[in-house]
């Protein structure tokens, strides 16, 4: 069988049909029904272990290819022609050549079909450890990314904190500004009441120092007339005049009266 699978192997077929698992013992029924179901070129029969086939020299055309059989496929035929034991009672089954050489090719096929399942397989765990490396990749990055985002965030809040404290600072110097602008309104009123009163006080020294001028120069006026009649009674009581009458020349009367008042 080893060397009927080797010439299987030498020529894979691709037909899905044939890509199938065959089993081989079974019921002594299921077995007659196969036997039944092979076309008409192949003979069954039920031959011992050490007997020849009588289907020996018969073409195979079931499997997609031509061949002959010879003395070693014989040995191999008769090695698929076991005791199959069914429930403890032995039974001899024949199986024809061509289904024998059915389960070698399909046998072939399946070999090739594991072998090209375990290459897929082994691509499909390539794939996998290739994503399993880009997964870790992936994982590293992101470990990364949330650790610059944790730094970012950091940052953030204490922007945020010392934004904060700006905010602060500039409400407090706000309020200082308006307390500053209240205080120099304050001022500015307060010298402008300062100025108008310091207008009414020079408005009534001026006054006061014009009536004082007034008094003293009336006073001053007084004096000098005082002085002048003292003297002039002085004058008149060393020169003995007694009468206070001015004499006056007789043509110089009327001249004195035209004269205009200065």
């Amino acid at each position: 069988m080893e060397e009927a699978g080797e010439e299987s192997q030498s020529q894979p077929s691709d037909d899905p049909d044939r890509l199938a698992l065959v089993l081989v013992t079974g019921h002594l029924k299921e077995a007659s029904l196969g036997a039944q179901s092979e076309p008409s070129g192949v003979v069954p029969a039920e031959v011992a272990p050490g007997e020849d086939h009588p289907a020996v020299n018969v073409e195979l055309r079931g499997v997609g290819r031509e061949a002959k059989t010879d003395s070693t496929r014989l040995a191999h035929c008769q090695a698929f022609s076991p005791d199959v034991r069914d429930g403890g009672n032995v039974v001899s089954v024949a199986w024809p050549i061509n289904t024998i050489f059915s389960l070698t090719a399909a046998d072939t096929d399946y070999w090739a079909f594991a072998t090209r399942h375990k290459d897929a397989e082994d691509q499909l765990r390539l794939r996998l450890a290739e994503a399993e490396a880009s997964l870790s990749t992936a994982r590293r990055e992101n470990e990364a990314l949330r650790a610059d985002l944790a730094d970012a965030k950091v940052r953030e809040e204490s922007m945020d904190a010392r934004l904060l404290e700006a905010a602060d600072e500039m409400a407090g110097l706000r309020g200082e500004v308006r307390q500053l602008r209240t205080e120099v309104s304050i001022e500015k009123k307060q010298r402008e009441d300062l100025q108008l009163r310091l207008v009414a006080q020079k408005e009534e020294l001026e006054r006061e120092f014009a009536a004082e001028r007034e008094e003293i120069e009336a006073e001053y006026q007084k004096q000098v007339d005082d002085t002048f009649i003292f003297g002039y009674r002085c004058c008149m009581k060393k020169n003995g005049i007694k009468r206070d009458v001015p004499s006056i020349p007789p043509g110089e009367e009327k001249k004195l009266h035209d004269k205009p008042a200065p």
